[in-house]
């Protein structure tokens, strides 16, 4: 999902270049392939809403957007039947 920048931004370029450059990555190591997968929203929600709490670092950026969409999904954390919870 490319992070094109608003006509009233209220990000720099640097800005919005960190943020896809977190999601960037964060894609590349889940294997998202369309924009309109669940995966790409939960990235990018997750990229954006961590920028704008003060994270600026790529690496931590992509890890979280990384941990919040594996987690994000009932067969990774464990369904009703499955008593251990499984995190990354």
């Amino acid at each position: 999902m490319p992070f094109d920048n608003p006509s009233k931004p209220i990000y720099s370029q640097d800005d919005w270049n960190v943020m896809q450059a977190a999601y960037n990555k964060a894609a590349a190591t889940l294997v998202v392939k369309s924009s309109s997968e669940e995966d790409a929203k939960v990235i990018a929600e997750t990229v954006m809403t961590a920028f704008n709490r003060g994270n600026r670092d790529v690496n931590s950026l992509a890890a979280l957007a990384v941990i919040t969409a594996i987690n994000s999904h009932p067969s990774v954390r464990g369904g009703e039947g499955d008593q251990h919870e499984r995190y990354a």
